[in-house]
């Protein structure tokens, strides 16, 4: 299968890439140190729509919500799947200051997903929640078992036919 991953310099984006390359899928790696910033809808959305799989990972302001509706338009009548990568911060209500505009740029994607997945679509959408994931060394799951922990829930969902809709994963009890 052919992924593509905005983000996929780093982090999460990163960890995915990794293993799922190691699963045999061909990955188109989208981030700014590329030359693909998510920003850049018209420039990112060309590699794409040519995968099957897209795991719209990158975070910056709103568009990542953009981003979903733009591929959402080519992919909605073909059997394709995508994962968004929102947060379990979207449905936390005490929320630190400096984090409320990311917050709301979360809730933002989950608000987006919840109108979409309720459509007449071949396409397949996942909605995937970390909780806190120690991509900058700041604590929390560490990234390569998240992710991993992802990846295992989706191939057993797959290989059993079912319809993974939503995952919320966070660290510890």
């Amino acid at each position: 299968m052919k992924i593509a991953i905005t983000g996929h310099s780093e982090g999460i984006g990163k960890s995915f890439a990794n293993i799922l390359s190691k699963q045999g899928h061909s990955i188109v790696g989208l981030s700014r140190r590329n030359g693909h910033n998510i920003r850049s809808l018209n420039k990112v959305i060309g590699p794409i729509v040519e995968c099957d799989m897209f795991i719209n990972n990158a975070q910056v302001g709103f568009a990542q919500t953009e981003l979903l509706y733009k591929v959402w338009q080519q992919w909605h009548d073909q059997p394709k799947t995508i994962w968004l990568i929102g947060s379990i911060m979207s449905t936390n209500y005490k929320t630190p200051f400096e984090m409320e505009e990311y917050k709301l740029q979360k809730q933002t994607l989950d608000q987006a997903y919840y109108n979409l997945k309720n459509t007449r679509s071949k396409c397949k959408l996942t909605l995937v929640k970390p909780g806190k994931v120690d991509t900058q060394g700041e604590g929390g799951a560490p990234v390569d078992v998240w992710c991993q922990a992802v990846v295992d829930m989706w191939d057993r969902c797959s290989k059993d036919n079912l319809s993974l809709q939503e995952i919320s994963i966070g660290h510890g009890s």
